[in-house]
């Protein structure tokens, strides 16, 4: 007697696959809330930076190191960040570092002199350069397959420009309405939340190494040597080129560090290439994938943006708009960035990347170039707002583009380590070809029409600035041709690979053929005893 199964009804076996992907995305959220939250808090605090100088009493000199507390120790430890999160779990090391960045925004809040909240800064700093190459990483393990992927690293670059604008807008009004320790308690708030979140959403662990290392073991994956060149090195070369803008390039304190700077990264790469055990990326990814042209278009990309977006707020406020008028100005940035990232991955063709990697950065010169013929307020919307809306077209898109290729030339292992070198890339080059290089450029032709005190003098320099970043965007473009000639000829040869192995195979099956045939086997003979063995 049969019995006929009952089918389940329609829907039921859905069910649990849409709750998965709720899961899913809801995990990508508190990822992505939480690089929104580290990148807001750097440019929260610029608005805010005349009352923090009155309420905790520091002078001119100092002042800069309300920021320069917080890049520095961030720049500095993204890679040792993104090779813990690879030793110890990236799971595990989002949740410690957010609760560290926790921690250390609450001393900020309640602090009351300057010497303690500049500590607390730079902690804070070091926790958010341990919590974004983790996040990043993550979104490899939660989404395996390359479509869904994509998406999530859109979301990813989306959320981090949108902290980028906005950053300073959440600053300006919380310092104008409330206090400027709001600053501070506004992401304590959010990321709080988030990082209750991520100890429930984020039970499983990602396969980390350390479980099957001995202590000895985990301190050479570590590579404690490239620590100990890297973390001074890029630390002495961000103080020594922001330093440098305010007390004089002639500062011999200046010339030393910087001297001492490049010593120490010079021995780095050295170690790194040629001494190193475990170094904080695998020499193989180095020589067969796209990381270091991506690195390259990275750095470039972040000097071109962060370079554009600190003189054209200084431009704005000189032309005058106030602090606050200036950061809702930079709104349409923000969401230009943003769509562009949602977009882009959905209509990209397989060799749509290298067209948008060309393009980009042709956007990005037509963008800035337009900034160089601003003069008054009345050219925001004539010329400063198409000009913010094609550079961040540009910029957003070739971010993405190269935050692609440098996840997927990793495997899951190494997704940490290679996304603590982008993301190093990224800050070094905003904070060093973005912003200090061409602030040197910008106060040397200033002081040839009259020295930075003059409005007049400091608006021919902001426009030398830009022309110092439609340079770097030129050199974007030449990187990037670089590397779709190298991808053609690289495709070229395995197309040629592929067409001799298969044309190697066809000859052997006709070879194969013929001696049956010679050996009096026919062909259903063959077929016979094909499927017999097949049986």
């Amino acid at each position: 007697m049969s019995t006929r199964e009952k089918s389940p009804p329609p829907g039921a076996s859905a069910a649990p696959v849409r709750a998965d992907k709720v899961l899913q995305y809801t995990r990508l959220a508190v990822i992505c809330l939480t690089q929104f939250v580290d990148i807001a808090s750097l440019g929260m605090a610029t608005i805010a930076l005349p009352t923090i100088k009155e309420e905790l009493g520091f002078d001119e000199g100092s002042l800069q190191w309300v920021l320069t507390a917080y890049s520095l120790t961030y720049g500095g430890l993204l890679m040792v960040g993104g090779r813990l999160g690879d030793i110890f779990g990236q799971e595990l090391m989002l949740k410690i570092s957010m609760f560290a960045f926790n921690v250390f925004t609450l001393i900020c809040a309640l602090v009351p002199n300057k010497i303690g909240f500049l500590v607390a800064r730079a902690l804070q700093g070091l926790a958010a350069a341990f919590t974004i190459p983790s996040a990043q990483a993550m979104t490899k393990h939660l989404f395996p397959d390359p479509d869904e992927h994509a998406l999530a690293l859109a979301w990813w670059g989306a959320t981090g420009a949108v902290g980028f604008v906005v950053g300073p807008i959440i600053g300006g009004l919380f310092t104008s309405l409330v206090s400027w320790r709001w600053i501070f308690w506004f992401p304590l708030i959010v990321e709080g939340l988030l990082n209750i979140l991520a100890l429930f959403l984020f039970r499983k662990q990602s396969p980390g190494s350390a479980g099957s290392l001995s202590l000895i073991e985990i301190l050479e994956r570590v590579d404690p040597i490239g620590t100990a060149l890297s973390i001074p090195g890029l630390i002495l070369l961000i103080y020594s080129l922001t330093t440098g803008n305010i007390v004089g390039w002639s500062n011999g304190g200046v010339i030393g560090t910087l001297v001492v700077a490049v010593l120490l990264l010079v021995a780095f790469v050295f170690v790194e290439a040629k001494i190193a055990r475990y170094p904080f990326v695998p020499k193989h990814l180095w020589k067969a994938t796209d990381l270091p042209s991506a690195c390259a278009l990275a750095a470039i990309t972040y000097a071109v943006w962060q370079g554009a977006n600190y003189f054209l707020a200084l431009q704005l406020q000189d032309l005058g708009f106030t602090a606050l008028e200036t950061s809702i100005h930079f709104i349409p940035l923000g969401v230009t960035a943003f769509l562009t990232n949602m977009i882009l991955p959905r209509f990209m063709s397989p060799k749509g990347p290298r067209i948008v990697l060309l393009m980009s950065w042709l956007f990005a010169i037509a963008g800035v170039t337009l900034f160089t013929f601003v003069h008054s307020t009345d050219d925001y919307w004539r010329l400063c707002f198409p000009g913010m809306i094609l550079y961040i077209i540009g910029l957003a898109s070739g971010y993405y583009v190269s935050l692609v290729k440098v996840v997927i030339s990793a495997s899951a292992e190494d997704q940490g380590s290679v996304a603590g070198v982008f993301n190093m890339a990224l800050n070094v080059g905003g904070a060093v070809l973005g912003v200090a290089v061409l602030t040197v450029i910008s106060n040397s032709v200033a002081d040839q029409h009259g020295g930075t005190l003059l409005v007049e003098a400091r608006l021919r320099g902001y426009q030398a600035a830009y022309y110092g970043a439609v340079t770097w965007a030129a050199l974007g473009t030449l990187v990037s041709l670089y590397s779709v000639i190298t991808h053609y000829k690289r495709d070229r040869k395995d197309s040629g690979s592929a067409t001799s192995t298969r044309s190697s195979i066809d000859e052997e099956e006709k070879g194969s053929m013929s001696l049956g045939k010679s050996n009096g086997m026919s062909e259903h003979e063959e077929d016979g005893d094909s499927s017999g063995n097949k049986i």
